[in-house]
């Protein structure tokens, strides 16, 4: 209902500290890093509520044929701008997430860790992950097995992630830099 049923919208992400932890260790154990990219995750998961919305003017065919009566809509799948958008999609991932042997670490609900070696953190709809060369088959089932569920992009190593661009240098060590974001700042 209309000013109602809003109190459930926040969406827990992943800390900057733990992106901050998980670079270091990265560096540390030469670890490998892939960043995946949710393509349009918040028209993924289902409504778990009766959610109805206007019709949005300019579409009258619809009105005429369908919804003479109300002028309303009832929705079957989330839509961007819903308030329950993000709060639906995390619950979406996280139940996915669970289901295929992760866990989350109680520091972070955001950051998940599986048993064969691999960590995932979870930023709204960016995605790093972190594996060992020895966990290297495991990490590629794991992505397949998100691309299968959600459409995403594999944008390989990751060399961006929350504005900060990573750099791996040939000793394993890590630079970051926020050139873009100062670009912007300063045009």
């Amino acid at each position: 209902m209309k000013g109602i049923d809003f109190d459930e919208n926040y969406v827990p992400v992943g800390k900057l500290t733990t992106l901050r932890y998980l670079l270091c260790f990265m560096a540390y154990n030469s670890w490998n890093s892939d960043h995946l990219d949710v393509v349009t995750a918040f028209l993924n998961p289902e409504i778990d509520k009766v959610v109805f919305t206007e019709l949005p003017k300019g579409i009258n065919w619809l009105s005429e044929s369908n919804t003479r009566r109300s002028g309303f809509l009832r929705l079957n799948k989330v839509l961007y701008g819903l308030k329950q958008a993000t709060r639906l999609w995390h619950q979406s991932i996280d139940g996915f997430l669970l289901s295929i042997s992760f866990h989350k670490v109680s520091a972070d609900h955001n950051l998940y860790v599986c048993n064969q070696g691999i960590m995932l953190l979870l930023y709204v709809d960016d995605i790093q992950l972190l594996y060992a060369e020895s966990t290297k088959s495991r990490a590629i089932d794991v992505k397949e097995l998100l691309m299968r569920q959600y459409k995403m992009t594999n944008l390989g190593p990751v060399e961006q992630f929350l504005g900060f661009e990573i750099n791996r240098l040939p000793d394993s060590s890590i630079t970051l830099g926020q050139q873009s974001y100062i670009n912007t700042i300063f045009h």
